[in-house]
């Protein structure tokens, strides 16, 4: 029995140490735990202070800040003669495929900062998050944007966020949503009390510990995708899924289609709520490489079913009718890649992805404007001078009823 004992616990002791090397190797090879936790409010958050290192799309590494987000640390008391923007939005804020500082929104700091006068300054501050959906950008705002004090609200808006926010497209998965009840939008934060979130409470500790434990966790969803794939996943790709169709195609119409009714909801409520906090609420419309690049927008110049402008079209008249701004951006985009820039990160079977620094260029060049433009000499409109922000039109797309528009060579 002794020697039984003996060889147990030599054979614990051979696995305990093996698992000690291969979580070195990993940590020594540069494979972090998780910096995902999760959160009851919006469903997940990068855990504060915690390192990264981006390698899935394009490269970056880090530390995420204080608070949760994937920024540099900002006071939460904003300091005097300082106008503060505050971007919402999901990876495409977060920019994790670029180094920080090529971000578009620390690219905008940049440039707005050297326009103010002298003892002025603007703050950009990014509020991203991957995989999130307007409604979670709300509630990211309610919870930790208004503690910044923020002159400016604005929402990055990306097309795939009409599925983000539709509940019946992810069925399972851990995330608050708002669903419609009657003329009033109530918020369904059911997901803290399923078996699914309370096991990832559980189990968070562990991955954010471990390397191993993190990879582990990894190849099970790649697994899990991969042998059950999500419907609503394989629809963001291919001009079949709901992502290609919703967005460029001229059937359904726009204004068939429920998720787009909803998210203009969510966008109507999130502008009411910071126009009444006395904020400027703007909403900044980011195509994708299916409707910008030149490339791409060959291939189907003489398709009658493509509308390359439809997602956006419906947007700005919404925009419009419920008194918030809406610009988009792909104009910027167009004449960018026309020109012979790559505005996006190539990898996988989809090729393109995410924006890289080029691409994060051009947005911050066009927001720029923007704001340049509603923000005369920068520091004439700054919070204590007396004077208000400038309004007036965005510049926006023709609101004209649904059609399909062949895009021309």
């Amino acid at each position: 029995m002794n020697r039984l004992l003996g060889n147990l616990g030599l054979l614990a002791a051979g696995i305990a140490f093996s698992l000690l090397l291969a979580e070195a190797g990993l940590r020594l090879a540069g494979y972090n735990p998780s910096f995902v936790v999760p959160d009851r409010t919006i469903g997940s958050l990068w855990r504060p202070g915690a390192p990264y290192r981006w390698t899935t799309e394009g490269f970056s590494q880090g530390r995420i800040n204080a608070a949760g987000w994937r920024d540099r640390d900002y006071a939460e008391k904003k300091p005097p003669g300082t106008m503060r923007i505050l971007f919402c939005g999901d990876s495409y804020v977060a920019g994790l495929e670029v180094p920080l500082d090529s971000t578009f929104h620390k690219r905008l700091e940049r440039a707005l900062d050297a326009k103010a006068p002298a003892g002025r300054h603007v703050e950009v501050i990014g509020l991203g998050r991957g995989g999130l959906g307007t409604t979670q950008e709300y509630l990211a705002y309610r919870k930790w944007g208004r503690r910044y004090d923020p002159d400016v609200v604005a929402v990055l808006f990306v097309l795939n966020d009409w599925g983000d926010n539709w509940a019946p497209m992810w069925q399972g998965l851990q995330r608050p949503y708002f669903v419609e009840a009657g003329d009033t939008l109530k918020l369904d934060t059911s997901f803290v009390d399923s078996p699914t979130f309370r096991s990832t409470e559980r189990s968070a500790p562990w991955k954010t510990a471990s390397s191993l434990v993190t990879l582990a966790a990894q190849f099970r969803g790649q697994m899990r995708a991969r042998f059950h794939p999500d419907s609503a996943e394989a629809g963001l790709t291919g001009d079949t899924g709901w992502y290609g169709v919703w967005n460029f195609n001229a059937s359904p119409p726009a204004d068939s289609i429920p998720a787009f009714h909803l998210t203009v909801r969510i966008l109507e409520r999130f502008a009411r709520e910071v126009e009444g906090e006395g904020r400027r609420f703007v909403v900044f419309v980011s195509g994708a490489a299916e409707i910008e690049a030149r490339e791409l927008l060959a291939q189907r110049a003489h398709d009658p079913t493509f509308d390359r402008d439809k997602a956006e079209r419906f947007i700005v008249a919404a925009g419009a009718r419920a008194g918030f701004e809406v610009v988009p951006l792909s104009p910027d985009f167009r004449a960018a890649s026309a020109a012979g820039l790559d505005l996006w990160n190539h990898h996988g079977t989809r090729n393109y992805g995410h924006w890289n620094s080029a691409g994060h260029a051009v947005a911050a060049a066009a927001m720029r404007r923007y704001f340049e433009s509603r923000l005369p000499a920068l520091g004439a409109s700054l919070p204590g001078t007396g004077s208000p922000l400038a309004t007036g039109p965005a510049r926006s797309l023709p609101t004209t009823p649904e059609r399909p528009r062949p895009v021309s060579r």
